[in-house]
């Protein structure tokens, strides 16, 4: 198995090529952006009879040889006696600091030289600090014979403090060699010039330049390189025409191109440019089929014209002559840095003199009806919408000419919903079309606070991507595709948009140089441009295009292989800037054309062998497309040219749950394929990445597996063991790639692990899309923890550098996240602004941490087993970094604090310090101390529960509080240093255990005899209101699915309310895994169910959280029953703790006019996780369980008793029995039974080895207990 590991950044790249890749990788018809033009800075042919300004080096002859390439003279080498021995001049007269030059030459032996050398060029300088000089070669070694011309050379930047460079040519040997054609090029310096659109056909392609007409277009041959010849015309127009939109009004174009008529047509014509839609001409100039003929002119669009409308189309007057065509050139004024100046104002609708441009936003289905009405937000009138039919049936207005790709604007308004109609988020987004047809569609912002009672002022902040054509509009949230989702009327009034003042990028170290792995960061072309690109060129290395390389980004709705132009701006852009592309990806579930599955009538692909044998042309056709396009554009993959130099072969391919054997997910290319579709992605893409397209004898690609989750142990386990299989295969897999999108809820230490996992195996790692989310709302305290969270990551990522191959961030950032509503994911700010989650990232100095918790009452004995008490499980630990994990209880005179420290090294000095309202309470390793305590030892370190004072303590007081852990001369605490946290008491936590059903639960609203098992709770607590509707809820489990009942007594329902809270309705709260995050990860969700069984949904992905749910309702006549099917994802399973909470709203005449809940008190579950219930996954009682007193007694002391317990199993079949049961009293001996504390008084009872599993009908014997009271 070879590794390819690329972790340095890519040679230095040329500025930007004018090349775009086929679509039939032939030379036909394509589209590509506009090209860059270059500067000469030395060209030699040698025909002058002179070669300055070359000079020997060394002891060499140079003179004027017959023998030229394409013409009769060349610079002879000879008299050699080494091989630096060559042609040589200054190359700080040529080259200028910090710039991209192409130098490139055509080398040969004399006639009749026997055997080959080795040619290239080579750049020797001299440093200012005089260090040793530097020898540099330009481009690869060209194997050079007598036979033909080679073309050695590449791509060279200068670096600055240099206080001499020479260029020159040597090769291996002595050998004698021919020089000619020398050119040497830069970027276009010439000031007031901007390139509008270029197209030479050297790629084989037309670029963004198309048909007009009917011709027949073909890339031909020409005595200068290719050119395009114009065939098979019947009319003037027949030829080709620029794209649209690319024209700007109130300035002066100059065109220019070379034609030359076909020798066996007429011997003249006149031919000009036209300009569309005036049909104006440009440049008309009489040109024959003798030579070529240089057409140019010059055309101003009007001022007050619409850009949009303008296109120009090459004309000849002979209607039916062939003819050639090269070197197309538009250029235009330089206006200087581009986009309009801050402050100004390109949209401003109030909508007081008609819709200003705005009207309908057809989501699909049908448009709606966009009018003026009268309620408005100032003024008298403002746009309303309606008759809506989806989701994405909104208002909007076309901006192409006012947007310019690229420009940052901000953007104001006031948005509200009809009167008494149901709400939602709404969106701002806009729809883009490039040249060449690519639709992409952003969502720019999301308002989830606008009302049906009022008008909620909203603002957002966007850069306008690349574009042909655009469209801003307003919708309501997308919730799925097929899904209809809000429909309600809605307002919009008093919109602004104007250009801000340019964020200032920070003058800080990069990420990049903190690092000896590649950093990079995913986009699209919005930050290629501007403030964007400054910060993203000092930060990162590497580049990974979001969405736009994947499958089916690469084809327009006619199903014709193209590369989106966004694609290319970003290739464009890495090659520009001397970054590394990290393509994603190849093959994925997801965002890839049905009709890659479906057969010639639509229909889908069955697993046929023919049909199997259809879709694995088809996946290697497009994976040969997308490295072809690739290719034709940038060069061979491993070439100076070429940046891409990583690839996602195949992405999220494992399963999230552990259903299938083989751990994969069932996707469309599983249905067909089986898991083959893997290695067939591989193979196909490793053949041509690495070899057909690829500079030869490299693999410059290296080729990814991708997934998420894999920090999640089952999902790991199963990663781990696809790879493994691939790898036993021999599957050219050299990468195994971690999206770690992760929350502060996760154990950092988890992303080590992870890396560990896999370490052993022969491939490289990457970390591909990172991002942290800290919850909603977003508080100050959380972005510090997440910049500690990031130090404590890129610390793990940094001691894995051997085999981390590069770290790729999800975003630049937080608004241009797709987690941007789950808290503020990313370093950065919408500002441009690095957060504290930078400076960890670097590893610099992070303000103090922000510590508060919350502290529930409740009180664990000081018993020997107190460091054991379910108690302490029942909530995630606090984290005192990697060191100790802690959790409190408060009651009326004490903390109980319980601390687990991890230090395989026991000492004398180990112990923990507890800071409580400025008291310090030390306990060592052993449980001595000032306080209560007792202490255990555990495998790798050791557990201590203390009680600590506590003065007059009161539900919702707050006291300081801090816990430092010292090792040996180490002390750790959960707070900075010289710091303290707060805690706050709060209530009892609310608990319940979730009984195991042996089977699951039909979801239709009545209550099967399955739930006579289930534990049961009410909404007792009175959150808002007087008395109302009261929930008795039941819960069961199975597998990875939680199931609630619900039976609401409600003796008038009322879901006439606007808002979906104020109608009747259980609201299930649920954070899998129990991470009490606070604010909401990605994986909690709130459900609201109404008593008609709509479901709606609080924060989050509404899709995602809909995916996860089944209800049922059925009205009774004392209310309504709700019933629900809810996905744990893979948290569950026997044991495992859940955050839950229930809640009732009641409803009358259209209000709310109560809430009441199981745990959380204060009507703030939807906002925080912090103090919702806890729900544990148990097996549940299975038999049958009696007491038999032995004995009792009264003393002085309290007295106390013995009892014998007996389960007995009622079934036919043998079960490990197990129970919940009450066993009052202080227990001091037990004997042939297992018992568990809840810390309420009950305890969870089972079997020991012996009679742990009871027959049918049998019973215990010989079990039982004495204790005090």
């Amino acid at each position: 198995m070879r590794l390819r590991y690329h972790p340095l950044r890519p040679p230095v790249r040329l500025a930007a090529l004018a090349a775009f890749c086929a679509a039939a990788l032939v030379a036909t018809i394509a589209t590509a952006p506009s090209a860059t033009a270059d500067t000469t800075v030395l060209a030699n042919d040698f025909e002058s009879g002179s070669y300055a300004p070359w000079g020997p080096r060394g002891d060499v002859t140079l003179a004027i040889a017959d023998e030229g390439r394409d013409s009769a003279s060349s610079l002879s080498v000879t008299g050699r006696t080494a091989d630096w021995q060559g042609p040589a001049t200054s190359a700080t007269d040529l080259f200028s600091p910090g710039v991209a030059y192409s130098v490139t030459a055509w080398a040969k032996l004399p006639a009749g030289t026997d055997g080959s050398a080795g040619v290239h060029f080579t750049v020797a300088a001299t440093p200012a600090d005089g260090g040793d000089d530097t020898y540099t070669w330009i481009g690869d070694e060209a194997e050079t014979t007598a036979d033909s011309w080679v073309r050695i050379g590449g791509a060279y930047t200068m670096p600055a403090g240099l206080t001499s460079a020479t260029l020159y040519v040597e090769a291996a040997g002595t050998t004698p060699f021919l020089l000619d054609d020398v050119l040497v090029t830069g970027p276009d310096e010439t000031p007031g010039v901007v390139t509008v659109s270029a197209v030479d056909f050297e790629d084989g392609t037309t670029g963004t330049w198309s048909a007009s007409g009917g011709p027949t277009l073909t890339v031909v041959d020409a005595e200068d390189g290719r050119a395009l010849r114009v065939s098979d015309r019947v009319e003037g127009f027949d030829g080709l025409q620029s794209p649209a939109a690319i024209f700007t009004a109130g300035v002066a174009h100059t065109f220019s191109a070379r034609v030359r008529l076909a020798p066996d047509g007429p011997a003249s014509s006149g031919f000009r440019f036209v300009m569309k839609p005036d049909y104006d001409w440009i440049g008309d100039t009489t040109v024959t089929a003798d030579d070529w003929t240089t057409v140019t002119g010059e055309f101003t669009v009007p001022a007050d014209a619409d850009p949009a409308t303008y296109q120009v189309y090459l004309e000849a007057a002979e209607a039916t002559a062939t003819y050639l065509v090269d070197d197309i050139l538009i250029t235009a004024p330089d206006t200087g840095p581009g986009g309009p100046p801050p402050g100004t104002v390109v949209i401003d609708s109030d909508f007081e003199d008609g819709l200003d441009g705005w009207g309908p936003r057809d989501g699909g289905p049908g448009a709606p009806t966009v009018e003026l009405t009268d309620v408005a937000h100032g003024g008298e009138s403002a746009a309303l919408v309606t008759d809506r039919v989806n989701q994405g049936a909104g208002i909007g207005r076309d901006v192409t000419t006012a947007f310019e790709p690229g420009v940052g604007y901000e953007l104001s308004g006031w948005l509200r919903f009809a009167q008494g109609q149901p709400t939602d988020a709404i969106w701002l987004s806009i729809a883009t079309t490039t040249a060449d047809g690519s639709e992409s569609f952003s969502t720019l912002a999301q308002f989830d606070t606008v009302t049906d009672d009022g008008w909620t002022e909203v603002t957002a902040s966007f850069t306008a991507p690349t574009f042909a054509s655009a469209f801003l509009y307003f919708e309501t949230s997308w919730q799925g595709a097929d899904v209809t989702g809000n429909t309600s009327d809605f307002l919009l009034d008093d919109v602004v948009v104007r250009v801000p003042e340019p964020p200032v990028v920070e003058d800080l170290t990069g990420i990049h140089e903190t690092t000896d792995f590649p950093v990079g960061v995913a986009i699209d072309s919005r930050e290629t441009t501007g403030s964007a690109a400054e910060l993203l060129t000092r930060h990162f290395t590497n580049i990974t295009p979001e969405n736009h390389m994947k499958p089916e980004a690469w084809y327009d709705p006619d199903r014709n292989f193209r590369p989106h132009e966004q694609a290319i701006a970003m290739m464009d852009f890495a090659q520009a800037n001397e970054l590394g592309v990290y393509g994603h990806v190849l093959v994925w579930h997801s965002q890839t054309p049905e009709w890659m599955f479906q057969d010639a009538d639509g229909e889908p692909l069955s697993s046929s062998a023919a049909d199997q044998q259809v879709l694995r042309d088809r996946l290697r056709g497009h994976i040969f497309a997308v490295a072809g396009s690739l290719s034709d554009r940038y060069g061979r993959f491993g070439s100076d040219t070429n940046p891409l130099n990583a690839f996602d072969v195949v992405n999220e391919v494992v399963s999230d749950s552990g259903e299938y054997a083989d751990g994969l997910r069932r996707s469309e290319w599983y249905r067909i394929l089986g898991e083959e579709f893997i290695d067939l992605s591989f193979q196909y893409a490793d053949e041509a990445f690495n070899d057909v397209y690829a500079v030869a004898d490299t693999d410059p690609v290296t080729l990814y597996i991708n997934d998420y989750n894999t920090e999640q142990s089952g999902k790991q386990t199963r990663y781990h063991a696809l790879v493994q299989r691939l790898l036993d295969r021999g599957v050219p897999l050299d990468g195994v790639g971690h999206q770690f999108h992760v929350s502060l809820s996760t154990p950092v230490g988890s992303l080590e692990t992870t890396l560990e996992r896999f370490a052993g195996l022969p491939v490289v790692q990457a970390v591909t899309e990172l991002d942290v989310t800290i919850g909603t709302p977003v508080t100050q305290a959380n972005l510090i923890e997440q910049g500690y969270f990031l130090r404590d990551a890129f610390r793990i990522f940094r001691a894995y550098t051997e085999k981390l191959a590069v770290v790729t961030v999800w975003g630049l950032t937080d608004g241009r996240s797709w987690r941007a509503d789950n808290g503020a994911p990313l370093l950065f700010d919408d500002g441009f602004q690095a957060k504290p989650a930078y400076y960890g990232a670097v590893d610099a100095q992070l303000p103090a941490r922000l510590r508060t918790a919350n502290v529930f009452a409740g009180e664990v004995a000081l018993s020997a087993g107190a460091t054991s008490d379910l108690t302490w499980r029942t909530l995630p630990l606090h984290q005192v970094e990697e060191t100790a994990g802690f959790q409190l209880r408060w009651s009326a005179d004490r903390l109980t604090a319980y601390v687990s420290v991890t230090d395989a090294d026991p000492s004398s000095d180990d112990r923990v310090k507890f800071v409580l309202d400025g008291e310090t309470y030390p306990v060592a390793r052993d449980g001595s101390g000032d306080v209560p305590a007792v202490a255990t030892e555990r495998d790798g370190g050791y557990a201590v529960v203390a009680q600590l004072p506590l003065t007059d303590p009161a539900e919702g007081g707050t006291v300081s509080f801090d816990l430092r852990v010292t090792d040996d001369d180490t002390t750790t605490g959960w707070a900075t240093a010289d710091t303290v946290g707060t805690l706050t008491l709060v209530e009892e936590l609310s608990y319940l255990e979730v009984v195991r059903t042996p089977s699951a639960p039909v979801i239709d609203g009545t209550v099967d005899a399955g739930w006579s098992h289930a534990t049961e709770v009410t909404t007792a607590k009175q959150v808002s209101g007087t008395d109302g509707a009261v929930a008795t809820v039941r819960t069961l489990w199975q597998d990875q699915t939680l199931y609630v009942l619900a039976e609401v007594a409600d003796p008038v329902v009322d879901v006439t309310g606007s808002d979906p809270w104020t109608q009747d309705s259980v609201e299930i709260y649920v954070d899998a895994g129990n991470a009490k995050n606070g604010p909401y990860r990605y994986d909690d969700t709130q459900i609201r169910i109404n008593a008609d069984n709509v479901v709606s949904f609080g924060t989050g992905d509404e899709a995602f959280q809909a995916g996860r749910l089944t209800s049922a309702v059925e009205r009774t006549d004392t209310g309504y029953t709700v019933e629900a099917a809810i996905s744990l994802l893979e948290y569950g399973g026997p044991g495992t703790f859940h955050g839950l909470d229930f809640q009732v709203n009641d409803a009358a005449d259209g209000a709310r006019t109560a809430i009441r809940n199981w745990a959380e008190p204060d009507g703030v579950g939807y906002q925080t996780t912090a103090r919702w219930g806890v729900g544990r996954l148990v097996d549940g009682t299975n038999v049958d369980v009696t007491f038999e007193p032995i004995t009792q007694w009264d003393s002085d002391s309290g007295g106390g008793y013995c009892t014998e317990i007996v389960a007995s199993n009622a079934t036919d079949q043998p079960v490990d029995w197990r129970a919940a049961v009450e066993l009052p009293g202080d227990i001091y001996t037990a004997w042939n039974f297992e018992r568990e504390s809840f810390g309420d008084g009950t305890w969870r009872i089972t079997g020991v080895d012996w009679n742990r599993t009871l027959k049918a009908g049998a019973r215990t014997f010989s079990v039982g207990y004495c204790a005090t009271w």
